[in-house]
């Protein structure tokens, strides 16, 4: 197994653009459990019986009720759209480009990134988490969904990133699939989170207690690297790469 992780990530106010994140694969259950990362994603390890069970944890809001008034709270993305290149070739770096829907009552000041990926033999698996440090705007407040599933004509899509992804390991270039995750995270988890970016164990553990879902995974399926696929483009903006909808 091969995990990369990118040594380097950034603070980006909310005109500039960050990199930086991780990812993880989830560890098969083997009839029996001692803890919660012996368990699929969703399910939780009940130590006295030694049993997955599912944790059913709701995912339709990062926090709710929202509070009416804040200051410098943190919110991941939760929904927005993210484009990218699904054929890429084999160790050339595959532009990512990221755009959260925003609540119209957040006022944006800075946000931060990171990714990572792992693989085992062809296939791989990454992450990509970002945050957002936000207040609330105005005299009126925010709404009890502002981080849910308000309408989507509501969306503020002022808040942008973009990063390059390898494709190499230090055994050499990608030759197989990429599973890009934009996972769901609460406003709690990505605080715990964003109070130290480098623990990946608590990342690993935070983003197991939810289920996988396609609908956070670009297009539903796996980004294809191979040798015979066109270079990709330097960047995804101006329409260069297809864009594709996360968590609606």
């Amino acid at each position: 197994m091969d995990r990369h992780f990118i040594g380097h990530w950034a603070l980006g106010m909310a005109f500039g653009v960050a990199a930086g994140a991780v990812a993880c694969a989830p560890r098969s259950d083997s009839g029996g459990c001692a803890e919660d990362l012996d368990c699929a994603r969703g399910d939780y390890c009940d130590t006295t019986a030694r049993q997955c069970v599912a944790a059913d944890l709701d995912t339709t809001a990062t926090e709710s009720p929202a509070e009416a008034t804040f200051t410098d709270k943190i919110v991941p993305f939760h929904r927005g759209e993210i484009c990218l290149p699904m054929e890429v070739q084999s160790g050339a770096g595959m532009p990512v480009l990221m755009r959260p829907c925003v609540h119209p009552c957040l006022a944006v000041s800075s946000f931060e990134f990171r990714h990572d990926f792992e693989c085992v033999g062809s296939s791989c698996d990454a992450l990509a988490l970002m945050w957002m440090i936000a207040s609330s705007d105005g005299t009126a407040g925010c709404p009890a969904d502002a981080f849910g599933a308000f309408d989507q004509s509501q969306c503020v899509y002022d808040t942008e990133v973009e990063f390059t992804l390898a494709t190499e390991t230090s055994n050499g270039p990608i030759r197989g699939s990429m599973r890009l995750e934009v996972p769901f995270l609460s406003n709690a988890d990505m605080a715990q989170i964003a109070a130290n970016p480098e623990d990946h164990d608590t990342i690993e553990q935070l983003v197991h207690q939810y289920p996988e879902d396609d609908g956070r995974v670009p297009d539903g399926r796996s980004i294809s690297i191979l040798s015979s696929h066109p270079a990709p483009p330097t960047s995804c903006r101006d329409g260069a790469c297809p864009c594709f909808p996360i968590g609606f």
